[in-house]
């Protein structure tokens, strides 16, 4: 979960969207099911990352195609984001990765022999 915080952190804002799906599996039950989570799935993130003026730029349409194994994704857009971000971004999960319990290496290894591990 922190993680998610950290990258949500970047600020990624799409001006223009024109994305189209074609999903077809071979199950028409599935494919429906899948065209459904797609659509919904869309419809949760999109408002995150939308300008409210920027919303008549924004269009997607997922249609399912019965009967046939096929996935094909056209996209056009513009997604903004910032450089210092990024980098804000980077230095935050480097720092998460290094564990700030480490000890120095000119400790004596009975020091603290009180601790348990």
């Amino acid at each position: 979960m922190e993680t998610l915080k950290i990258i949500k952190c970047l600020n990624v804002r799409i001006e223009k969207l024109n994305l189209k799906i074609n999903v077809g599996i071979e199950d028409a039950s599935l494919t429906s099911y899948t065209v459904a989570i797609i659509s919904s799935l869309l419809s949760i993130i999109l408002p995150h990352l939308v300008k409210k003026e920027d919303t008549k730029k924004i269009k997607y349409e997922v249609n399912p195609i019965y009967n046939t194994f096929t996935f094909n994704l056209n996209l056009d857009s513009i997604i903004s984001l910032k450089i210092v971000h990024i980098i804000y971004v980077i230095y935050n999960l480097v720092k998460k990765g290094s564990n700030k319990d480490d000890r120095t290496s000119n400790r004596r290894p009975y020091a603290n022999s009180y601790e348990f591990n």
